[in-house]
């Protein structure tokens, strides 16, 4: 059977809350050079996907699926093949009724364990079925990866696929972890259903310490840039 290769957490200069200096031309270029096969766009509670993204990606050989990264209960949420009525999930509640009614997307427990108010943390064991997978973040070293370890962790307690991501701001990042999917092809239907059965691969390369800093102090300072720059 054959592998392909996702990355499923990318934001754009769409991003309604991230300072992002590349286009969604700009990533699919870049995918494409890094035979990427199967590509999400996820911008905060946005979903940025249309029929000229998805032309431009097919031209690349790479499937682009519509994504989101949604904030609920201030928690964020990965939602893959996402419906236009996942921009409107505010409650886990809610994210339960979207998931019954869109059995054909993935929804993805974000950087569950890292620091910060974003991360789910405490409430992942309350909402787990409501996720069909955990993250596996990009941002550590070989020495620094206790909040993947504690998903993985998780992951294996529930029976849950982990799958690699970038959670990519910053393009020259963007390979540094992804995920190998084993599927019939890369019809979407079949990339999710083996991601639901587990049929995933994780590449994550460490990175070093000043690599780590570097990546953290620039996005910081992205964020400043967008906080303080009239929309």
């Amino acid at each position: 059977m054959p592998n392909f290769k996702v990355q499923f957490h990318c934001h754009t200069k769409q991003d309604p809350e991230d300072y992002i200096a590349h286009s969604e031309i700009a990533l699919i270029d870049r995918a494409a050079k890094q035979k990427i096969d199967v590509l999400s766009i996820t911008c905060h509670n946005v979903i940025i996907f249309n029929e000229d993204l998805k032309k431009y990606a097919a031209k690349k050989r790479i499937k682009l699926l519509p994504g989101i990264e949604k904030s609920i209960e201030k928690k964020h949420v990965l939602i893959l093949n996402a419906a236009v009525d996942a921009q409107r999930i505010e409650t886990f509640d809610d994210l339960k009724k979207y998931k019954n009614n869109h059995p054909e997307s993935l929804i993805i427990a974000a950087h569950p364990f890292y620091p910060g108010p974003t991360c789910i943390r405490k409430k992942l064991d309350k909402n787990i079925d409501l996720f069909d997978a955990l993250e596996y973040s990009w941002f550590h070293t070989k020495r620094r990866n206790k909040y993947n370890k504690k998903a993985a962790l998780k992951a294996e307690e529930y029976g849950k696929p982990l799958i690699g991501t970038s959670d990519n701001h910053i393009l020259r990042y963007l390979n540094e972890t992804y995920s190998i999917v084993e599927s019939k092809s890369n019809n979407t239907k079949h990339i999710i259903d083996a991601i639901k059965n587990n049929k995933i691969k994780i590449i994550s390369h460490d990175l070093s310490f000043a690599q780590l800093l570097l990546a953290g102090m620039e996005t910081f300072i992205r964020g400043m840039i967008k906080k303080f720059t009239p929309q």
